[in-house]
């Protein structure tokens, strides 16, 4: 069991600067000793170890000043110490020790420094520490003087918030808020996303018509960039013809240039041997003005050297004339302080002899006031008690009053309180009346809107049904057109040339990029594969399969013709070439019948598997082919109307011709066609049929179209309709469920005002009750208190006053006339001292000034005899000087001459270099003009190669059919380029906000469902605290003094807004509340209700300090019983003066103070002292 094993002290309040130890024992420990001894201050020592900050709680007005002695004139550091060494044999605090050591040092100015086992650590470690271990210092364990008189007058919400602390209650209310601000988050979020939803649905409406219109635009424009190719073409013929003329032009530049810059490099080579000769000659004039440079440098240096000579030995003169100006000076201030210092003596003795008697006058005025000081304090002794006694009158007549005000009040707000709540039931079944009717107007209202919107919604349903089978009708049709169109384009052009035909066959194979660009996205467009991923087969049958699905092998694959538009859409607003797309809800259920003939295996689809889930793919593909062992077999089964595949991959159509697949290309229709056609002519024939066809296929999409058109206005108007009539039942809904929600808010409410009614009327009664005792109490204590002691300590302390006033005013008088007479002695004092020093520094400066003299003397002459030499060396420089100059020269017009020949030479240089930059310049402009030639070769093959066109290919005059298009392209403008891709996300967006929304109401109901828990659990917590402690108070009380205790609450409806009354029942008494029985059964009372609290969350230790000082003998006693029982679970340190308690303790202190200090006296049996510590 964790307990205090050792408490050690050192300058703690009355515990002087010396260590102090003192050993505890498990069990029930004993603390004694006179009032004033310290023996409180062992239970504050060890609160401060433990991190105790509030000096209230250590009895003083601030940390400081629990250093003993603070204000005292104590040598050395100034702080106290406090260590507690803990027994954790059973490791309950969570450190690997048997022995844990807290430690506090404070300094001077409060700050403290913490360790643990003699390692520092923080304040914040230490309380988690001894938190861990339930060993943390609380109102409960550590009760100090007058805190059991405090909980004697607690409040009935008092209690009920002490209990609700004690078991942490706020933990609920912390987790209440915090899902409450989640309930108003989650509302927030589902309105702001049923707010988004219906702005979306308009969004995607816009959006479905902008779709529309750029569709059209793209094709315009694909159309458009086609004709623009085959422009292109016919341009760079003109392109490359003047880029071949360039590039002669510039060749011939070149080599004009080559040859100019041949003559050039001839004249430069003249110019430098002309440079060189001409540099020999400088170089002559050169090396004189090295030499003339080098002499002046040394008679420069010489110069300077002899002045520094001549000024040094100047300086030395000045400085010897003002030493010898300076002695005679000395002498006469020497003789000055003589004479001064004489004169000062004599006032010194006078002064000193005239303080010896005003000393004497001092310490008879000393005697005077340590007497009238000593009856100053004996006086304000008797004062202070007659303070204490009458504020502490005074303090419990405000508590009272402020307690019958507050009483008073509550009163007061219960009356109106109560008013208002009976007038809020009356409103609130006025209103109830109402609701009920209009919920019945409403539901009435809610059937008719139900009828139309079904009948509104049959017809929409079969209105789009009839829309989408015209659309994949129509669908059919463009696709189909589109395909023979491109055929018939490359039909034509294969006509006129076969290598154009072989190119305009490669020109369609790019289904693989569409593919690669749309896979991107496959999720989102709702891809469920491509053909070729979803199906396989066994090697003997691949010929066989990729003869037959050759055009469909790489086709996408899809859920829904719905989609299959979506995707469509998608590859248009990409500008990805054609593709081919397989949706699975269009393909007929089927089953071929074989025909009855040799070599027939079956049907082919029968010989491919996939996912079932996709089995529709495999019949759509293979459900229709015969496969025949060879090719007469399946030639056979051709005749018959079946299209039949051999095992080697020869197809054959229903009685039609032999195509033999190469099953590592493509084969398209035009292919097919091209193969079937012998000749030329045939292949016009078959143009012309194409035509005709095409015609057709024309007048049917646009009947198609005009039937569409017509069922999507039906359908608007209908959609409208239903939007109109939904908008309507929504908010036929909302106001009903509104209105049954208010209603039964109304309910609940009504219900929650009558149960507050009928606790208000408790709470009325109760305040009634309380008035009246709190005013008898306050007249009973009024009347017990006299004020004639008080009058008669004024009347002393005046007299005293006036006396002390006099003493002191002498008192004064003296002190003044002793520190003038000091300070005239001490400046006296300080002449002279001053005086002698300046005598000191006269002679150490007259003495310094002789030595600088002879110092002096010595450098002039030594300065002398260094110059003489230096101005030798002077006249010898200016000499060589003169020779230099009289023999130099150079030869100037053999400079002129070179000079003339190089101007002319540079002049002919200049001339071919500008020839050359001429040419440059215009070689420059003939690149560019290449340059830009190039660029626009490139770009327009980038414009051909994008249609696989070639530069030669013949072509005609596309401009008519460019401007027809241009102008049809300009007048759809304002165009949304993102409309069709936003359409998809934004349809996409609105069904994951749909899921969004319906999350969130889920997270709504969460939330609501926990809130209702943490009430329950809150409740149910207070409630088993409750049951606890009010077992404990019977079972304590009744020991005590064999009557009944017990709690009860105010208002079991509302136990968190109501108080916790207290009653106690004495043997052969009424009961009464525990706030209105005497002061000895309030003590009482409040120490069995801090046992009780104990009880529901023990400590390993408590600190008591004097807890049973106004209980009397035999209660004391009954007191130390349970005490010394619950001691075997948990120990007890208790300050005390009672004998019973000292009689059950296991070990016992003494506390006495001797001179200001504390000292501890340990007693081993309980009745020998022997002195442990001092």
């Amino acid at each position: 069991m964790v307990h205090i094993k050792k408490v050690e002290i050192f300058g703690f309040k009355s515990f002087g600067f010396k260590n102090t130890t003192v050993q505890f024992e498990p069990g029930l420990v004993s603390i004694s000793g006179p009032n004033g001894s310290g023996k409180s201050n062992i239970l504050d020592a060890i609160q401060f170890a433990m991190g105790e900050n509030k000096p209230k709680t250590l009895r003083v007005d601030k940390l400081r000043s629990l250093i003993h002695d603070i204000e005292g004139n104590r040598r050395g550091p100034k702080m106290t110490r406090s260590s507690v060494h803990f027994d954790n044999s059973d490791r309950k605090i969570p450190v690997d020790s048997d022995l844990v050591e807290i430690t506090r040092e404070m300094n001077e100015h409060g700050e403290s420094i913490y360790y643990l086992n003699k390692k520092k650590t923080t304040r914040g470690q230490v309380l988690d520490l001894l938190d861990m271990a339930n060993a943390g210092l609380g109102q409960l364990n550590a009760i100090q003087q007058g805190t059991v008189t405090r909980i004697s007058e607690f409040t009935s919400e008092e209690k009920r918030q002490t209990i609700e602390d004690l078991i942490g209650l706020s933990y609920f209310d912390e987790k209440k808020t915090e899902a409450l601000k989640q309930l108003d988050d989650a509302d927030r979020r589902f309105e702001i996303a049923t707010a988004k939803m219906g702005e979306i649905k308009k969004r995607i409406d816009e959006l479905e018509e902008e779709r529309n219109q750029k569709l059209r635009h793209d094709f315009l424009e694909n159309e458009l960039n086609r004709y623009n190719a085959m422009a292109a073409a016919n341009e760079m013929k003109a392109v490359l013809s003047q880029k071949t003329l360039k590039k002669s032009t510039l060749d011939t530049m070149t080599t004009e240039i080559t040859e100019f810059d041949g003559q050039r490099t001839i004249l430069k080579t003249e110019i430098d041997v002309l440079e060189s000769e001409k540099s020999k000659l400088m170089t002559k004039a050169n090396n004189y003005n090295q030499e003339k440079a080098s002499l002046d440098a040394e008679i420069s240096s010489a110069m300077e050297q002899y002045e520094t000579d001549n000024s040094a030995i100047s300086v030395s003169k000045k400085r010897t004339e003002q030493l010898d100006n300076r002695n005679p000076e000395i002498k006469t201030e020497l003789e000055e302080i003589k004479n001064s210092v004489s004169g000062v003596n004599v006032q010194i003795l006078k002064i000193k002899e005239s303080i010896k008697g005003t000393n004497l006058k001092k310490n008879k005025i000393n005697n005077d006031v340590v007497i009238v000081d000593s009856e100053y304090k004996k006086i304000l002794t008797e004062q202070s008690d007659v303070a204490a006694k009458k504020s502490e009158i005074d303090k419990k007549i405000k508590t009272l009053t402020s307690q019958l005000n507050d009483t008073e009040l509550k009163f007061s707000k219960a009356q109106q309180e109560k008013e208002h709540s009976k007038d809020k039931i009356n409103r609130n079944s006025r209103k109830f009346d109402e609701i009920e009717q209009g919920i019945v107007n409403l539901s009435a209202s809610k059937s008719k809107f139900e009828s139309m919107m079904e009948r509104d919604e049959l017809t929409i349903t079969e209105l789009k049904s009839g829309i989408i089978k015209l659309q994949t009708k129509k669908s059919k049709i463009n696709n189909d057109m589109e395909e023979w169109r491109s055929i018939l384009e490359k039909s034509t052009k294969s006509a006129i040339t076969a290598k154009s035909k072989i190119k305009t066959v490669k020109g369609l194979m790019h289904e693989d990029y569409t593919v690669a660009k749309l896979k991107e996205d496959a999720d989102k467009l709702g891809i469920e594969g491509l053909v070729y991923e979803m199906i396989s087969w066994d090697k003997q049958y691949e010929r066989s399969v990729l003869a037959v699905s050759s055009d469909w092998i790489k086709a996408i694959v899809v859920k829904d013709f719905a989609t299959l538009i979506g995707i469509a859409e998608a590859a248009r607003s990409k500008n990805l070439p054609k593709l081919k797309i397989i949706p699975l809800d269009t393909i007929p259920k089927f089953k071929l019948t074989l025909p009855k003939k040799s070599g027939v295996i079956g049907v082919l689809s029968d010989y491919v598997t996939c996912d079932p889930a996709y089995s529709t793919l495999k019949t759509f593909l293979f459900g229709n082919i015969v496969l025949t062992e060879n090719r007469e077999s399946a030639y056979n089964v051709s005749q018959l109307g079946y299209k039949a595949v051999s095992m080697d991959g020869e197809y054959f159509a229903a009685k039609g011709g032999t195509v033999v697949i190469d099953i590592n290309s493509k084969i398209s229709k035009l292919t097919k066609l091209i193969s079937m056609s012998s000749d030329i002519d045939g292949l016009f024939q078959s143009i012309s049929l194409i035509k005709n066809y095409l015609l057709q296929k024309k007048h049917s999409l646009k009947k198609l179209e005009d039937s569409i058109e017509s069922h999507k206005e039906n359908l608007s108007i209908l959609e409208k309709s239903l939007s109109s009539t939904n908008e309507n039942y929504s908010n036929l809904k909302s106001s009903i469920a509104s209105k049954m929600n208010l209603k039964g808010q109304l309910t609940q409410r009504n219900s929650e005002l009558t149960s507050r009614n009928t606790h208000i009327e408790s709470k009325i009664i109760t305040n009634e009750s309380h008035i009246e005792s709190l005013n008898e109490r306050i007249f009973i204590v009024e009347k017990n208190y006299a004020s004639g002691e008080q009058d008669r300590i004024a009347s002393e302390l005046s007299r005293i006053n006036t006396k002390k006033a006099e003493v002191d005013k002498l008192f004064t008088t003296i002190m003044n006339e002793y520190r003038d007479k000091s300070s005239q002695l001490t400046i006296l004092e300080t002449q002279v001292s001053q005086a002698k020093s300046q005598s000191n520094r006269l002679y150490e400066e007259e003495h310094s000034l002789n030595l600088e003299r002879q110092e002096l003397k010595t450098k002039i002459q030594e300065l002398e005899k260094q110059k003489e030499p230096k101005n030798e060396i002077l006249v010898k420089l200016r000499e060589k000087e003169q020779n230099l100059i009289a023999t130099s020269g150079s030869s100037i017009g053999e400079l002129k001459e070179y000079d003339d020949k190089l101007k002319i030479l540079s002049e002919k240089k200049t001339e071919i270099t500008k020839q050359i930059t001429t040419l440059e310049r215009q070689s420059d402009s003939l690149n560019h003009g290449l340059h830009d030639l190039k660029e626009n070769e490139f770009k327009l093959k980038q414009i051909i190669s994008a249609f696989r066109f070639d530069k030669d290919m013949e072509s005609f005059d596309v401009k008519p059919i460019i401007h027809g298009l241009g102008i049809e392209l300009a007048s759809l403008n304002a165009l949304n380029a993102k409309a069709p891709q936003l359409y998809l996300e934004v349809s996409y967006g609105y069904r994951s906000m749909s899921t969004r929304k319906n999350s969130l109401e889920e997270e709504k109901n969460a939330i609501i469902k926990f809130l209702d828990d943490v009430d329950r659990n809150k409740r149910q917590t207070f409630l088993d605290a409750f049951d606890t402690i009010d077992k404990e108070i019977r079972l304590i009380f009744n020991k005590m003094t064999d009557g009944n205790a017990w709690l009860e609450l105010q208002n079991e409806d509302d136990i968190f807004d109501s108080g916790i009354s207290y009653l106690i029942q004495f043997p052969n008494k009424p009961k009464r509340e525990s706030t209105s029985i005497s002061g000895g059964e309030k003590t009482l009372a409040a120490v069995v209700f801090v046992l009780a609290l104990q009880k529901l969350k023990p400590s390993p230790f408590y600190l008591f300090d004097e807890i049973d000082a106004h209980l009397d003998a035999p209660n004391s006693e009954k007191l130390a019983k349970i005490l010394e029982e619950r001691s075997k679970d948990s120990q007890f340190i208790l300050v005390s003066l009672k004998e019973s308690v000292i009689q059950k303790a296991k070990l016992i202190y003494g506390v006495f103070p001797k001179n200001g200090v504390s000292h501890v006296v340990a007693y081993k049996d309980k009745r020998m002292p022997s002195v442990r510590t001092s």
